[in-house]
């Protein structure tokens, strides 16, 4: 076997996963979801590291004794079961599931992982998950299988929960972040397999960064679609959101847009500073996502004081019950934190008509009708 090539390779994935790792510390605040993200992608990394060891020690580049091989691959079979468990973890925390705040249940998802163990350590006298020969060589056991089932199990129970949950959360961004978060098993499945056909192709390592790689680079690209002040969606993502609503010759007509602007906004930032301008708007963020919280609405900072929802009503009379809802929202907010200045909203709406050919045009008789508004409401 050609151990140099399969040195390189997982050289390489655990140089991907420490530059991952290396990114990752540069935010970490210690929140819980990102602890358990961490420990997923230490464990990993571990693994990573394992094989490339494995392979040193079995190409005889390296003379470690049999002892150090068999702690080798029994620190692989419990870091890649471990990273299941912690990406179980993570997505959970991040699906705020019932199950990762219930501590009995929490224990109960740790058996995989003792179990894991447990074959490690028969495994220094049966061999049932592995064995080295008295030639230093890794052979696998007659139950690996286990090894592999208990991996997959985590990864598997959280793929499909994360997949279900992205069709049933009203939350654009959040059903986005969910299916990203489905995707994690499909590189380990493909390349898990390939690995239990061929046992001497390291793919596992591969799949394993491949993962990471994949759901990091789409978490990112929804930071970008993401406001950093107020936690909304920019107008990036609106642009993407009503690509996919309007389509050639679809039929929209339940489709309303609203343009929202902070009243008096330069006064405020006059009167009280930028600081509390960044607040009252955080505020306004707030009170939007109260009052359009267990809809599908779309709710984004269009640009410094204006504000936008994209909604699916069946009428006028439900458009008005939305604006209220905000301005109650607001009001809310307002009091909660006893604030000293006027806060509040001015609205324009459209209904979406199919001579508005572009989202330009849908998103500017929105304006102009805000513009409508404020002009009346000066006279």
């Amino acid at each position: 076997m050609d151990y140099i090539w399969i040195i390189e390779l997982d050289s390489f994935c655990t140089l991907i996963l420490g530059i991952l790792l290396y990114n990752f510390f540069k935010y970490y605040d210690r929140q819980t979801k990102q602890h358990y993200y961490m420990l997923a992608l230490v464990t990993g990394t571990i693994t990573c590291i394992c094989d490339v060891n494995w392979g040193l020690i079995e190409g005889g580049f390296i003379p470690e004794p049999r002892a150090a091989n068999f702690l080798t691959n029994a620190i692989y079979e419990i870091s890649s079961t471990m990273m299941g468990y912690y990406w179980l973890c993570y997505v959970e925390t991040a699906l705020d599931s019932k199950f990762i705040k219930t501590k009995y249940l929490k224990h109960i998802a740790k058996l995989p992982v003792i179990i894991i163990i447990g074959g490690v350590i028969v495994s220094v006298y049966t061999g049932a998950l592995f064995y080295i020969d008295a030639n230093n060589i890794y052979h696998r056991g007659d139950y690996v299988l286990i090894h592999v089932a208990m991996s997959y199990l985590y990864l598997i129970i959280t793929s499909v929960h994360a997949f279900i949950k992205s069709f049933t959360c009203n939350n654009y961004l959040k059903s986005r972040e969910y299916r990203s978060l489905s995707m994690f098993l499909i590189f380990l499945l493909i390349l898990g397999i390939v690995q239990i056909i061929f046992p001497s192709v390291p793919s596992v390592g591969v799949g394993v960064t491949l993962a990471f790689l994949s759901v990091y680079i789409d978490l990112q690209n929804l930071l970008i679609t993401v406001d950093s002040l107020t936690g909304l969606n920019n107008k990036k993502q609106l642009m993407r959101f009503l690509s996919s609503k309007i389509k050639a010759g679809s039929n929209n007509e339940n489709l309303y847009a609203f343009m929202l602007n902070v009243n008096k906004f330069k006064k405020i930032n006059n009167s009280y500073g930028h600081y509390e301008g960044d607040m009252a708007l955080i505020r306004c963020a707030n009170a939007l996502k109260t009052a359009n919280n267990n809809t599908s609405n779309f709710i984004g900072r269009y640009g410094s004081d204006k504000f936008i929802i994209i909604a699916e009503l069946d009428d006028e009379e439900e458009a008005f019950r939305l604006c209220e809802n905000v301005r109650q929202a607001l009001i809310k907010e307002c009091e909660k934190d006893g604030i000293l200045y006027d806060l509040s909203f001015s609205f324009g709406f459209v209904q979406y008509k199919p001579e508005m050919k572009t989202i330009k045009d849908f998103i500017s008789a929105a304006d102009e009708k805000l513009n409508e508004v404020k002009l009346e409401s000066n006279k």
